[in-house]
């Protein structure tokens, strides 16, 4: 069953990412219930301060920048002005200039470690992340135990996807923090990147012994444990991650997946029903769903799931290429060849649609259509033993002996332990009066497969045998 694996990761949640750093703002000194949209120079510097500071907090960045500039108009030199400045413009999504007033804040004060971090993570954002490294770098030459510059480095280093140097950033802060929870929390999605898939689960549950609530870390668990074949513990993982948060439809599409590999398609066919009832244009769900009901063998459901995934994703080939697959157990081969003939305008080099495809026309009775098809599965993948033995027999139908004799060698020669292809020889034999070499084709068949009794389908043939038999024994 083609299962669709949408597993999304989490690191960059309230609890596992680093903010810029917060201000003071001492809220309860000014009441700011008439706070003017125009600020102008007259203003008490101080309230200006604690305006800035509250407008930063409140998202408010537009007007936040009118005021820290007429601030800078009162200390032109101020670093702390400069910094918000910096942090203002990157609120506005105006990186360039954040990082001249960085730069402006730190020939003011050039071990300000703080400056440092929050010009990386501008960095950082803005695309720069080899900048934002160095910048980062910079601040630890400063202070190298600084926990919050390690941590937004190693992260900097895992969205770059340079997980071995970020994993060693967070284990140089563990060692420094043995319960900063989050860098285990880290930890296990680099690892499980690297298919370190033992250590990925110790990480997580290292990090759940400190943040037992946090149901993207038991999600990202039950993810791991997936890819180690573990569906009752990744279904656990599952389980209390939808415990915690019931609306998490990623949690249920991902425990679908576990149940329906644990061959459990019901309670998948369940779980998928619920993932859809909270997103509604679930097109992987309506995909699987209809996955369990093929191999349940109730290919009208299994057709009506496909189709409403297609509804949503015209382009998902897998789709058309289920319900051309229950087209085809219905007996319906004109249906089917016509979701195979849209699956491969999708996807052309897929071998086992091509085969499908030369089935259902073999089916069919178009032997010629089956012979090009099988010819295009061979064609990409020249060692399927089973398409040169279906392509020999399209070939037999089509009375093409010698062409089919050279297409069950080449089966025997891809899978010399097969009686079957030996049996077919033996019919080509027969039907061309090559009497002795039937009879030797069968001979290496029984000898294969001992417990496999052939019967001919030509009764003139067998009669060539006995008649062969009968002469040889009175000789």
């Amino acid at each position: 069953m083609n299962l669709f694996d949408d597993s999304e990761y989490f690191f960059d949640n309230d609890e596992n990412s680093a903010d810029k750093s917060e201000h003071d703002s001492n809220l309860n000194r000014r009441d700011f219930s008439n706070f003017s949209e125009n600020p102008d120079s007259s203003m008490d510097p101080e309230y200006l301060e604690e305006s800035v500071n509250y407008l930063m907090d409140n998202g408010n960045f537009e007007t936040a920048l009118k005021y820290i500039n007429i601030l800078l108009e009162h200390y032109p030199f101020s670093t702390d002005a400069f910094h918000k400045k910096a942090l203002i413009l990157d609120g506005l999504g105006n990186y360039k200039e954040s990082i001249e007033f960085y730069e402006k804040a730190i020939n003011c004060n050039p071990l300000d470690v703080e400056i440092y971090l929050n010009k990386a993570i501008t960095l950082d954002s803005w695309g720069k992340k080899h900048a934002a490294i160095e910048t980062y770098k910079t601040a630890l030459s400063i202070e190298p135990e600084n926990a919050e510059v390690l941590f937004n480095l190693g992260l900097c280093y895992e969205r770059i996807e340079k997980f071995s140097e970020a994993i060693d950033i967070f284990q140089q802060l563990i060692e420094l923090k043995p319960n900063y929870k989050d860098a285990y929390y880290e930890l296990g999605y680099c690892y499980d990147f690297l298919d370190m898939y033992n250590k990925s689960i110790e990480c997580y549950n290292k990090h759940l012994e400190f943040s037992p609530t946090n149901y993207n870390a038991w999600y990202n668990r039950g993810i791991v444990l997936n890819r180690q074949g573990k569906y009752l513990k990744a279904i656990e993982s599952y389980e209390m991650c939808l415990a915690l948060c019931e609306n998490f439809a990623s949690a249920w599409y991902n425990a679908a997946n576990a149940y329906a590999s644990l061959g459990r398609l019901l309670k998948a066919i369940e779980y998928y029903r619920k993932s859809i009832s909270l997103r509604k244009n679930d097109a992987f769900s309506y995909h699987n769903i209809g996955n369990a009901y093929e191999e349940l063998k109730e290919y009208e459901k299994a057709i009506d799931n496909f189709s409403k995934a297609l509804e949503i994703d015209s382009k998902n080939y897998e789709s058309y290429y289920g319900r051309g697959n229950c087209y085809y157990c219905l007996g319906d081969y004109s249906k089917a060849l016509d979701n195979y003939n849209s699956a491969l305008i999708l996807c052309n080099d897929y071998s086992e649609l091509w085969y499908s495809k030369a089935d259902a026309e073999y089916a069919a009775g178009n032997f010629t259509d089956a012979v090009k098809s099988y010819e295009k599965v061979l064609e990409i993948d020249s060692t399927n033993y089973d398409a040169w033995f279906d392509y020999g027999c399209a070939l037999l139908d089509l009375k093409k002996y010698d062409e089919a004799l050279n297409s069950f060698d080449r089966c025997i020669k891809c899978y010399s332990e097969w009686a079957e292809p030996y049996y077919e020889k033996a019919k080509i034999y027969f039907i061309k009066a090559e009497i002795e070499k039937g009879l030797e084709m069968i001979e290496i068949g029984f000898r294969l497969n001992p417990s496999d009794r052939f019967e001919f389908n030509f009764e003139k043939d067998w009669k060539k045998v006995t008649d062969f038999l009968m002469n040889r024994n009175s000789d």
